[in-house]
């Protein structure tokens, strides 16, 4: 009995260290970022739904991740700027970096230093999950709302590694009717603080134990279902198709635009993390096997390398360019801070072309925007 009493001492104990501890992380949640006290906070916060899928909901805030009045992540847009758009989904829209270090962020200022003055605007239009398809049908909305004189594409292959995952471009999205469910704020902040105080060998063990953990679900999650060893022919090709109809939409609006091939964390040969962190990718695609992955990267940069020679359009060679690793990359494909000032400077270079011939055709000024 006395074993029992402790026991549930102990637990009770725990509990109240625990909800303290939750308590206090929703209070630095509400000082910092002005979330509410209850309720769901999640990045959930800054998406609406409307006819073409997920977009931007104007002003809204998730740690920080802020968009602007008119749903794209940045600050206003300013009058008398030459803009420039960059189109893609999370690598763009930006996860990792630290606030206001997503490569769009860090290439306008880039581009302004290149200029001595603040001459141009670089405005986010990206957004995690967007595919090809789906930013052809944004293209009206983007020249209407933001008037770009140059686009920077960098697509999401993924986005094509299983097309019955693609809905139908005329599909309205439906918004998610599931109950809110509780959800520990304190969970991240322990997350970071374990990876900053554990020793190495034991967060090698974890990454191990997750590793597992991930094949079991992947198993489980295909059981019933076709697995892949590489993305259909026909994937690639509606790839090719979109791209090409987004260049095409953008030229019609007279907007040119710049292609810039996908970056991976990758490297070649693999290496044994290389592998771990293919299994993460996996698990959200669990019908395409690992070695799928590096394959598909490979066709659809060949094909991005295709419509810039095509179409005689600039290209900005990133799966090149950019080395592998996990200084310049988070996960497989989203870059840290260092990876996207990288990623900054290196289409800031390949834009001066393009952006001195404006500057020509205008007589000698970029010419601004209304």
């Amino acid at each position: 009995m006395k074993f029992l009493k402790t026991l549930l001492h102990i637990v009770a104990s725990l509990v109240i260290v625990a909800v303290t501890m939750e308590f206090c992380a929703r209070i630095d949640d509400l000082v910092t970022y002005g979330a509410p006290l209850w309720g769901t906070y999640t990045n959930a916060n800054l998406f609406e739904r409307d006819q073409f899928g997920q977009r931007g909901a104007p002003g809204a805030r998730f740690k920080k991740w802020q968009l602007n009045s008119l749903g794209y992540r940045g600050p206003e847009l300013r009058s008398g700027t030459f803009r420039i758009a960059c189109i893609g989904a999370s690598e763009t829209f930006g996860l990792y970096e630290a606030a206001g270090q997503e490569y769009p962020r860090q290439l306008e200022r880039d581009l302004n230093q290149w200029a001595g003055r603040q001459t141009f605007e670089v405005v986010n239009v990206a957004y995690p999950g967007q595919s090809i398809a789906a930013a052809v049908l944004r293209v009206p909305e983007v020249v209407e709302n933001v008037k770009p004189r140059v686009a920077v594409i960098y697509p999401f292959p993924a986005a094509y590694a299983w097309l019955p995952w693609i809905k139908s471009a005329t599909e309205k999205g439906a918004p998610d009717s599931s109950p809110a469910r509780f959800e520990w704020r304190l969970t991240e902040r322990v997350r970071i603080a374990a990876k900053s105080l554990l020793p190495e060998w034991i967060q090698s063990a974890i990454h191990d134990v997750q590793t597992r953990v991930r094949e079991r679900k992947i198993e489980a999650s295909t059981a019933s279902q076709p697995v892949m060893d590489r993305v259909p022919q026909q994937n690639v090709d509606a790839f090719h198709a979109d791209l090409l109809k987004l260049v095409d939409a953008l030229q019609q609006r007279g907007v040119e635009p710049v292609l810039v091939t996908h970056a991976t964390v990758f490297s070649h040969p693999l290496s044994p993390s290389d592998r771990q962190m293919l299994t993460v990718w996996r698990e959200w695609i669990p019908m395409l096997k690992e070695d799928g992955f590096i394959d598909m990267e490979q066709r659809m940069n060949q094909v991005i390398r295709a419509v810039a020679a095509e179409r005689r359009l600039v290209l900005i060679d990133a799966a090149v360019e950019i080395p592998p690793g996990n200084k310049y990359f988070g996960d497989f494909a989203h870059f840290t801070t260092q990876g996207a000032h990288l990623m900054a400077g290196k289409i800031a270079a390949g834009l001066e072309p393009v952006l001195n011939s404006e500057v020509a055709q205008s007589g000698g000024q970029a010419s601004p925007n209304p």
